[in-house]
């Protein structure tokens, strides 16, 4: 089930596209920004906790995809965070992101404040947005190559 809604989240991401916008990684989050009627901005160079390669926060007025500075693979970190985002994902618990910027001797308070009975989703969301980063990068690689929009639009059908 899962298999599916990745591969119907990026086709209607594809399907969603103007342009030139379905060429290129930044286009597509230009078209999932408009979809979603909210302001999407991706950072770059971004200062993230230790291990932490990128990250969606959901803000109340836009997006904002980070990707940390020393990350080999950018595009696919960024497929990956965008995947969250176009897969409706909720994303860590607060708690979680807190104790990842909280000095260790506050920790313990913050998660007090913020504890919650959460359903562990996490994994799940997790292999779900690693699937959706795959296969758009996997299409946008066939799509840049495809010159004719004929050509193209039977390569999205067959890869869709």
């Amino acid at each position: 089930m899962a298999d599916k809604t990745v591969a119907r989240a990026v086709e209607r991401l594809f399907r969603i596209a103007v342009g030139d916008e379905a060429r290129t990684l930044e286009g597509m989050a230009e078209a999932l920004s408009r979809d979603r009627g909210r302001p999407l901005s991706v950072l770059d160079d971004a200062v993230l906790p230790p291990g932490v390669f990128g990250q969606w926060v959901r803000h109340h007025d836009r997006d904002e995809v980070s990707c940390a500075g020393w990350v080999h693979a950018r595009d696919r970190t960024i497929a990956h965070e965008l995947g969250h985002i176009a897969l409706n994902h909720s994303g860590r618990p607060a708690i979680d992101l807190a104790t990842d910027f909280l000095p260790p001797a506050l920790r313990d308070l913050g998660a007090l404040m913020l504890r919650r009975d959460c359903v562990d989703t996490l994994s799940t969301e997790e292999a779900e947005a690693e699937a959706f980063g795959s296969l758009l990068l996997r299409r946008l690689h066939v799509t840049r190559r495809a010159q004719n929009p004929s050509v193209r639009s039977r390569l999205d059908e067959a890869l869709g």
